[in-house]
């Protein structure tokens, strides 16, 4: 008899406690002036704290008589949610505006309420998790002179997931090396007269995946991801449910890199099995067990996640079987009769 078997998984657990949130971030300490001549507009949700993918701050001096030392507004965001298994966001942001009499828009410097300098250019991105405690602080000032032009300013900030890893095909096992000794009966039976040891090669063979990138939206377009992270098959053979060996490969995706689709190769090892120990009529069962899993950082190792599980298996029996030993046990003494006879 023979069994040979493949299972592959694909799982949507993790290693690590997930959660299928769309990316936010939290706006709080959102205050400024209250005067009739001012507004401060928001493209998503009004004016007020709350959560949000993608806002867009409009700072709007209409006063006549203008603003003397000037109307501040400021506000602070944080992660607050993600659809990234490791909580993972990038936050950008962009300013533009009027910035006559000093006026000017700030963006984050920095994770700690740091400010840039006055009206900085292009996109400011930084990477956050959820949980992390970054504080992303934005802040405009109309400075509008007497009797001047209307003035405005406005800050655009979003949220999207890290680029995630897509398993483009799955690994699976391989198990050869195992002598058919009996041709005639289906599966594989091994004769342990014939074969006191047999070596057997067993392999886990390459699965692909990709990563692609940031995904754009509201405001922004798509980037290369700036996270790391990692991909790794391991795999193990057994005898009869015990380990006998281990192995594993891996590909890297790294900081910044571009859309890419990447193979883990191959790997494995040959076992020799004794099989003097076993007995006539035994059921041998070989297996290789696989699984393929996604490491994923922020600025530390910040959890794992099951991609794939697999396995292969292949049984065979030791024969002579019982019955063809007693044949050959009768025949034997058949011939000892004979030749007492003849003699």
């Amino acid at each position: 008899m023979r069994l040979t078997r493949w299972l592959g998984l694909s799982l949507g657990s993790a290693l690590i406690s997930t959660t299928a949130l769309a990316q936010q971030f939290l706006v709080f300490n959102n205050d400024g002036p209250n005067n009739v001549d001012f507004s401060l507009s928001y493209s998503s949700s009004g004016p007020t704290s709350g959560a949000h993918t993608a806002s867009e701050w409009v700072l709007r001096d209409t006063s006549g008589l203008g603003t003397g030392n000037g109307w501040r507004w400021r506000r602070d965001v944080t992660a607050f949610s993600s659809g990234d298994p490791f909580g993972r966001l990038v936050l950008r942001f962009s300013g533009t505006g009027g910035t006559s009499a000093g006026s000017y828009w700030r963006l984050p410097a920095n994770r700690f309420a740091g400010l840039t300098g006055d009206n900085p250019s292009g996109v400011i991105t930084h990477t956050t998790w959820v949980g992390s405690g970054h504080v992303f602080r934005s802040e405009q000032l109309s400075n509008r002179p007497a009797f001047g032009g209307e003035l405005e300013t406005r800050i655009r900030a979003q949220a999207n997931n890290a680029a995630p890893i897509n398993k483009a095909s799955s690994p699976y096992g391989s198990i050869i090396g195992v002598p058919d000794d009996d041709l005639v009966t289906p599966g594989f039976q091994v004769n342990k007269n014939l074969n006191s040891s047999i070596t057997i090669s067993w392999t886990v063979l390459n699965g692909t995946v990709s990563r692609g990138q940031v995904t754009g939206g509201a405001f922004f377009g798509a980037i290369n991801s700036p996270f790391r992270d990692d991909v790794r098959v391991e795999g193990n053979f057994q005898v009869d449910s015990t380990i006998v060996q281990t192995g594993s490969n891996g590909v890297t995706f790294a900081v910044n890199e571009g859309t890419a689709t990447k193979t883990v190769s191959n790997f494995g090892n040959t076992f020799t099995l004794n099989l003097t120990g076993y007995n006539i009529g035994d059921i041998v069962t070989l297996r290789v067990n696989y699984r393929m899993l996604w490491d994923g950082y922020h600025d530390v190792y910040a959890g794992t996640v099951q991609l794939n599980q697999g396995l292969d298996e292949l049984q065979f029996e030791i024969i002579p079987e019982p019955a063809s030993m007693l044949a050959l046990g009768t025949g034997l003494i058949g011939l000892l009769g004979l030749r007492r006879r003849r003699a």
